[in-house]
């Protein structure tokens, strides 16, 4: 007898143990996409077969051994558990395939993956200690909250599943929530018929998620009505320069309740009329569409945001940044990834500048072949960058881009891509130095692969040069592989590389390994090259010259005062300026004085960022305005076509730039764009800086020369001149980097304005072949295509950068003389031979 307790004792614990390492394979298996591991051909069913296999395999050892009887109408509990984990396993591995929910939101996945765990732990709950099993308990009386959700949110599912059995008994998934209620519920009866303290565990555990949902509710409801006060707010004023969405991004908190609340319908699901299984989002927002139940609750019981789906896009896109997400698309890329990545950069140390290739294949998940889907990438370039080439690669063969107009290449893209579902790219250009790369069609038949070439000024801090890696959002990158090849032009003193690069050449280097986002090098700061670039009749030559400055001593002073200010600075500004005219905007010009100043600072200091209305100063000659800034805000693009942006594009173009002096490194998208287009004359610094401008008075030149460009904050300038005998090997980045910054000054303040695009500044785009704000890079299929949408190939132009050929280019003139050398060479070698 005793031996056959001790061999039924041993295979009980067989069965246990057996079951945690199903678990435990079952869930290692299911994390393989997230590793970059079976994510295409199929790979994700492959896992839904693994994992349902693994379940059905433990659920058929059950039924051998006894543990589960229908005979007998009786089920072990804590064998059941550990099946139910591997079920739930199985499910979201389903779901990948039928997605009857999105994605669960983080906090979600992160408390199913515990519930799980306490689930397997609690099958050993004979075993283990009494607070253990109380803490376990408790865990899983939060979890049950969930699945009783789950399984009322699929209850129009379960006829239909009943006659779904016959395909292998996958749609029995379906009541995977009901069974873990009942188990869970019965398992409780039975450990509360021993130690009615398990009970109190369990009913402590249900009632903590159950008084969270009402807390999250609630706060739902009142920032809600928060918003309603703001909208009134805005009505009462009668502010129509503006329009609503942007004084909402001022006012609402910009935290994650805002987050979620604005996200409904574009990124979380939300039932439609009551719970509907069937409701998926309605708008196509470009960030993985997520399920979270607080957010189903909160919409159940308070209705849709008031909000309309373009007001709540501008709200994320001020308040988050999130411009990425919404690029309007013309087809779907939720199913994209990039693959590999290819870095090349080639360092110019004298010459200060770097020209970066970045190779991008970008792989479809799907298996269908009719799957298309549209790559949207947005770069993130060093301030003075500029876009000088653009490939795709169509039939296997690198097709280059043609510059032409910003208006004539977005034509011939959606023509193409939303009509005739052919191959195009093209790459446009966005403020905040950002650009977007659209690639279409990505397919499952092959990688599709582009290629972006960037050419930046180096960073410069004190005696170091350093270069960062230009990063970019898009398909993932997550498990991508990446090839990065440095070359230096010349040799350099105490490089410093990140690890796993192994030098390849004399000044050559190499990396090959996973996809890596932020890297930078850095190297001593050698001579500046003496060397210029000439082309067209005209010579480029870089020169060393920090910010001019010139007498200023400013007759007013307006603070542009919101959240990112501290009390402290505005009381040590207020010190500063208080003996001159101080004036700050809120909704009208305002002079602080010191009865008012508390009050209307505080006021102002609300505000989450500030659009500070540079159009309505009257005398902007000599005034100053000394900001702070977020990160967030609209971009100038956003505003166009309202009031405020109209009056900008009226009266701007008539006064000079006005000087900013602004506190800290950050500037906001806002501020950032008037900086480019030279609308503003802006320096950085602190307090101290401030006072010694202000007491020597003195600021930067507002009017830099026309024929002068400041290359961002690199402390470089490139000179422009006619001087036609110079010829220099500088590299014709030089001419590319003077274009582009060129062309940012002469649009200036008309960038409100519709006639911007002027034929001379489209001349200078093409020449320099360069992606500005009138100009972009397209890649069509056919020569046919080019002729039918009236994009021709420049002839006198630099044409596209690149790493091997990025040297000085022979003038028309010295075309000539070589041509002329080259017969009379020939003629004197052959004139033996023509004379017999």
């Amino acid at each position: 007898m005793k031996t056959k307790t001790t061999a039924s004792t041993q295979q009980t614990h067989q069965l246990h143990y057996l079951g945690a390492a199903f678990i435990l394979t079952s869930f290692l298996i299911f994390l393989l996409p997230n590793w970059g591991v079976a994510r295409t051909d199929g790979g994700t069913f492959t896992i839904f077969c693994a994992n349902y296999a693994i379940a059905f395999l433990y659920f058929v050892i059950l039924f051998a051994t006894g543990k589960i009887s229908i005979r007998r109408m009786s089920i072990q509990l804590d064998y059941f558990y550990l099946f139910l984990v591997l079920a739930i396993i199985s499910c979201y591995s389903l779901n990948r395939e039928i997605n009857i929910f999105h994605d669960s939101a983080p906090w979600l996945e992160a408390f199913i993956t515990l519930f799980c765990a306490a689930l397997t732990f609690y099958s050993f709950n004979k075993i283990l200690p009494r607070l253990l099993n109380q803490v376990l308990l408790f865990i899983l009386g939060a979890g049950v909250v969930l699945w009783v959700y789950y399984a009322l949110y699929l209850l129009p599912l379960y006829l239909i599943s009943v006659f779904g059995t016959i395909l292998l008994g996958i749609s029995l998934h379906t009541y995977v929530p009901l069974w873990l209620v009942l188990s869970l519920g019965f398992g409780v009866k039975n450990a509360a018929a021993k130690d009615r303290q398990y009970l109190r565990s369990f009913s402590c555990g249900v009632a903590f998620p159950l008084l969270f949902a009402i807390f999250y509710v609630a706060l739902w409801h009142f920032r809600e009505q928060e918003m309603t006060y703001h909208n009134n707010q805005y009505l009462i004023e009668g502010n129509q320069e503006l329009p609503r969405w942007v004084i909402l991004s001022q006012q609402l908190q910009p935290d994650y309740l805002t987050e979620r609340i604005l996200k409904t319908d574009l990124v979380y699901q939300v039932p439609a009329d009551g719970f509907s299984v069937w409701e998926m989002p309605e708008n196509n927002f470009g960030e993985i569409k997520r399920h979270d139940p607080l957010v189903m609750l909160a919409v159940f019981l308070n209705g849709k945001p008031k909000l309309d789906r373009q007001e709540k896009v501008k709200l994320l896109e001020s308040m988050y940044d999130a411009r990425h997400h919404a690029e309007q698309r013309l087809w779907s890329g939720n199913n994209l990834n990039t693959s590999n990545v290819v870095t090349q950069v080639k360092i110019y140390p004298e010459y200060r500048l770097s020209y970066t290739e970045k190779i991008l294949s970008v792989h479809n998940n799907l298996t269908s072949s009719r799957s298309q889907e549209e790559a949207i990438y947005t770069f993130y370039l060093p301030e003075g960058s500029v876009v000088t080439s653009l490939s795709l690669w169509i039939n296997g063969q690198e097709e280059k881009g043609y510059l032409t107009t910003k208006g004539k290449a977005e034509t011939a893209y959606n023509t193409i891509v939303g009509q005739e579902r052919r191959d195009p790219s093209v790459v446009h250009w966005q403020e905040g130095n950002r650009v977007s790369v659209r690639v279409f069609p990505c397919t499952p038949d092959e990688d599709r692969q582009f290629k972006i070439g960037v050419t930046s000024p180096l960073k410069e801090d004190n005696e170091e040069l350093i270069y960062e890696n230009l990063y970019f959002s898009g398909p993932s990158a997550q498990g991508a592989t990446e090839s990065v090849a440095l070359y230096l032009e010349n040799q350099v003193q105490d490089l410093q590389l990140p690890s796993g690069y192994e030098q390849m050449k004399s000044s050559q280097y190499q990396r090959n390994g996973k996809y890596e986002q932020n890297w930078k090098l850095s190297f001593k700061k050698p001579a500046l090259a003496s060397s210029s670039f000439s082309f067209g009749g005209n010579s480029y030559k870089l020169a060393a010259q920090p910010e001019q400055m010139e007498p200023f001593s400013p007759a007013k002073v307006f603070l542009d005062v919101n959240a990112s200010w501290s009390d402290a600075e505005l009381d040590d500004v207020w010190k500063l300026v208080k003996h001159l005219p101080v004036y700050v905007w809120e909704g009208e010009m305002t002079q602080l004085t010191p009865e008012n100043k508390d009050f209307v600072l505080q006021s102002l200091q609300k505000q989450n960022f500030s659009l500070f209305p540079f159009q309505k100063l009257k005398d902007a000659e000599n005034t100053l305005v000394i900001s702070k800034s977020t990160e967030a805000s609209p971009n100038l693009s956003d505003l166009k076509n309202t009031p405020f942006a109209n009056e900008m594009a009226e009266k701007l173009v008539l006064q000079t730039p006005v000087r900013v002096y602004t506190l800290g490194e950050t500037l906001s998208p806002y501020l950032k764009s008037l900086r480019e287009l030279k609308v503003i004359a802006s320096m950085k610094g602190d307090n101290k800086q401030l006072a010694t401008l202000l007491q020597q008075q003195r600021f930067i030149k507002a009017l830099p020369e026309n024929e002068v460009v400041r290359l961002g904050e690199s402390g470089l300038t490139i000179t422009k001149s006619s001087d036609k005998e110079t010829v220099g090997n500088a590299p014709d980045h030089l001419m590319r980097l003077f274009a582009y910054n060129h062309i940012l000054k002469q649009v200036g303040a008309r960038y409100f304005c519709q006639d911007f695009q002027e034929e001379e500044l489209i001349q200078e785009a093409e020449q320099a072949n360069i992606v500005s704000p009138v100009s972009s890079l397209i890649v069509l299929e056919t020569q046919a295509d080019y002729e039918r949408f009236d994009i021709q190939k420049s002839k006198d132009s630099l044409g596209n950068a690149s790493i091997k050929s990025s040297g000085a280019v022979p003038e028309p003139a010295e075309w000539a003389l070589i041509i002329l050398a080259i017969l009379t060479v020939a003629f004197i070698t052959l004139k033996p031979y023509i004379l017999r």
